[in-house]
């Protein structure tokens, strides 16, 4: 969120950039510093910035020993950039935009061309904001279009170093007037208002936010709302978290898929896989890193596509690489082996389905309720019709097509088989041809004595 020049004063003078990807940053000799400038030594302090509105940011000298100086003159907060003159060297600060840094999951040139064209006809965003009210205090401005991410990773725009914050902790947004906070399956937790939140919470300006126990935070939409919560001010009083029923989603019940919840928004692409950067973190060594992605386009569609070794298993049978599949309101249950299974739900009723059947892979290809009981034992022959319809005797199948009102004969029966059930049956006729040409030979034979 910085870039920093540093100029190194001596016989031959030397000039250094660097580009520090955090809001809140230490800069010294000590090694727990974020950027290490040995000259410093000397001054027995470390420089602390941390931003505030906008391009807004202030510097504060943290002594680092009994006998050092603190320079008062430091203190302050800076418009944009600024240069400091601390004797052995010279710092240059710039404060560069939030929203002019790379998006999650986005291509890099696709990236220096949005950032260009954003920089060149957008002012750098100033509501609405995130306050850091726990010590130190750090602001972080966004736009509506760009959520925030908090967590320790490099990817996050508010980059915390605390043991108690998550990789990728949480995410905060603003839409329709309202704050958004989403728990992104933390190791501690993300709470509003004192109440731990799951997924996705819509919440009012000034409601208190805590990554954890020890980072709290708050959003505010006006400079007149930042002074009160920077003066300790109560804001009015924020409603009770309502939780937001939005779907569709992608939920699952396994251990080690993290978060366990994931509400799909149009235009959105989910990643699932293995990789810790992916959107739904699968845990597991058969899984691959980059497994499959979920995409919602405009029109509410949910577009699936495998990019995994071994191929995504649903309802329908199995995804191989590059393989799409399509569904606008029939929820489906994809199963990645291990017991690992996410379920794409489009209604309350579907995610409770899938919950009371334990995140059965089966979920969405057993009759419900009393449909269950009258449709008994055939139900066992025909919940998997891909992997299994090859190990059922032609006349289960026949019958199967009976009841089901369909016909087709052997060309219905040939589609409901699988590769192997396929592969079976040619060479069955195969051998069935080759006895009937035998048959066939010897009477000739016979004829001709």
């Amino acid at each position: 969120m910085f870039a920093l020049e540093i100029t190194f004063k001596g016989e031959k003078p030397s000039t250094e950039t660097v580009f520090i990807r955090r809001p809140l940053a230490v800069i010294g000799a000590d090694e727990a510093a974020h950027v290490i400038v040995d000259e410093m030594r000397s001054l027995g302090y470390n420089l602390l910035i941390s931003r505030d509105v906008g391009r807004k940011f202030t510097l504060t000298p943290i002594n680092t020993s009994s006998d050092g100086a603190q320079p008062s003159f430091l203190d302050g907060v800076y418009e944009g950039e600024s240069s400091v003159d601390l004797g052995p060297v010279k710092f240059h600060f710039v404060a560069i935009d939030g929203d002019l840094m790379l998006r999650e999951t986005e291509a890099p040139d696709r990236a220096g061309a949005r950032i260009l064209r954003q920089a060149a006809t957008s002012k750098a965003p100033l509501y609405p904001a995130l306050i850091v009210t726990s010590q130190p205090r750090v602001v972080v401005s966004f736009s509506p279009d760009q959520p925030v991410l908090v967590g320790r990773s490099r990817q996050c725009s508010l980059r915390l170093d605390n043991a108690a914050i998550s990789s990728r902790h949480a995410r905060v947004g603003y839409e329709g007037g309202k704050f958004w906070v989403e728990d992104l399956g933390s190791s501690n937790g993300t709470f509003v208002n004192n109440q731990q939140i799951s997924g996705r919470v819509n919440i009012d300006p000034g409601a208190h936010i805590s990554f954890g126990k020890e980072v709290t935070a708050r959003g505010v939409v006006s400079s007149e709302q930042a002074s009160d919560v920077s003066a300790g001010v109560s804001l009015s009083s924020p409603k009770a978290v309502s939780k937001e029923k939005r779907y569709p989603i992608l939920v699952s019940l396994s251990e080690s898929a993290r978060p366990a919840k994931i509400v799909l928004n149009a235009g959105a692409v989910i990643s699932l896989g293995r990789d810790p950067s992916s959107d739904m973190w699968l845990g597991a060594p058969h899984v691959s890193r980059r497994h499959c992605a979920v995409e919602v386009t405009k029109s509410g569609v949910v577009r699936i596509t495998d990019c995994s070794t071994n191929g995504t298993a649903y309802d329908g049978g199995m995804l191989r690489r590059d393989q799409t599949f399509e569904s606008s309101d029939k929820p489906i249950v994809l199963d990645f082996g291990g017991n690992v299974t996410v379920a794409l739900c489009f209604s309350e009723k579907d995610e409770q389905a899938f919950t009371n059947a334990g995140g059965s892979s089966a979920t969405f290809r057993l009759p419900q309720g009393a449909e269950a009981a009258s449709f008994g034992k055939r139900a066992a022959n025909t919940r998997s019709r891909r992997t299994t319809a090859w190990l059922q005797t032609p006349a289960e199948l026949l019958a199967l097509g009976e009841d089901t009102g369909k016909r087709g004969g052997l060309r219905q029966l040939y589609a409901r088989l699988s590769w192997q059930g396929r592969l079976v049956l040619g060479l069955a006729a195969v051998g069935l041809i080759g006895v009937f040409a035998l048959v066939v030979a010897i009477l000739v034979l016979g004829f001709q004595r």
